[in-house]
């Protein structure tokens, strides 16, 4: 790895990552102002929100590593295990959070069962996302296969060393497979609720709004659809990457050059993309918002009151 196209690749990762943390605290932000978007969905994107800030959070300090020790970091000190246990860990996580939305949303609209109803369920959707990917990264751990990559199959941050036994077998269990996984349930179930939503079109000869099928749904949440397309576009690049190396593909040095600038863009900006789905094609949240802001930006009048006893007074409002 030259020393040029890495500071370019710890360049992409940070401004991507700054960004993206930025609007996950937007998204959690509007969460705790907006209390009529406050529902079950909603929830389980901030939970989704705080995984991929922590992901986003982990690729930024990877950078600053870099950018500090550069070309004379060891190959697996402290500092890149650690990051590769909370980037590992928040990326299982995150997977799992977007299946979960998935689902739920699948088992309300379509089949009209609301997990949030049922204790049992609901506590299930909230420690899965979040043992199993714990479980999995201690296992990884414990097995000394966290470190620097050496650009392998990620960007600056660390991931799986690069020289372990089994490289490949381990990308896969800590997170390429979920990975894929994700994709294919997300999109079946997209598909699902396309057809559900069709059928239901054509038996009303009107449209169906999901709230019909659960009044704890907005309809504003039926842009959780097309999150697997966004997904996809954030994180394809890092796939396709690691399918090369699978197969022992070589590509041209500016094709592999491309590819691994786009997924040091795509791996930090999840949260960028939440933010552009869930937040600005939210039309009642849209409106929230500007509303505050014109009330901010509002310049404060005031007025002169004669009081009974003709004095003047002066009130703002």
């Amino acid at each position: 790895m030259s020393s040029n196209l890495a500071t370019v690749t710890s360049i992409i990762t940070c401004s991507s990552a700054s960004v993206s943390i930025l609007c996950g605290l937007a998204i959690l932000w509007s969460y705790r102002q907006v209390p009529h978007i406050q529902n079950y969905t909603r929830y389980l994107l901030v939970c989704l929100t705080i995984a991929d800030i922590f992901t986003v959070y982990g690729n930024l300090i990877s950078t600053f590593r870099w950018f500090v020790i550069g070309n004379s970091k060891e190959t697996n000190d402290a500092y890149c295990v650690a990051q590769s246990f909370i980037t590992t860990t928040s990326t299982l996580s995150s997977f799992f959070w977007t299946t979960s939305i998935a689902i739920y949303l699948f088992s309300a609209v379509a089949l009209r069962v609301n997990i949030a109803e049922k204790r049992t369920a609901k506590i299930a959707m909230t420690v899965i996302p979040i043992v199993i990917p714990v479980a999995i990264t201690c296992v990884a751990l414990g097995n000394d296969v966290l470190g620097e990559d050496k650009y392998s199959g990620s960007g600056p941050w660390c991931w799986i060393k690069g020289d372990v036994s089994n490289n490949l077998m381990w990308k896969l269990v800590t997170g390429k497979a979920w990975e894929m996984m994700t994709y294919m349930i997300t999109l079946v179930i997209s598909i699902l609720l396309k057809f559900f939503k069709w059928r239901k079109n054509c038996q009303r000869h009107g449209r169906f709004r999901w709230s019909d099928s659960d009044t704890n749904i907005r309809d504003a949440d039926d842009t959780f659809e097309i999150s697997w397309l966004f997904l996809l576009i954030a994180r394809i690049w890092g796939t396709l990457r690691f399918i090369l190396q699978s197969f022992d593909v070589h590509l041209e040095e500016s094709v592999n050059n491309g590819l691994l600038y786009m997924q040091c863009f795509g791996d930090s900006s999840q949260a960028f993309w939440n933010f552009m789905l869930f937040f600005t094609l939210d039309a009642e949240l849209r409106e929230h918002v500007c509303q505050q802001i014109c009330c901010l930006s509002r310049p404060r009048r005031t007025s002169t009151v004669i009081d009974f006893h003709g004095d003047a007074q002066q009130t703002g409002f």
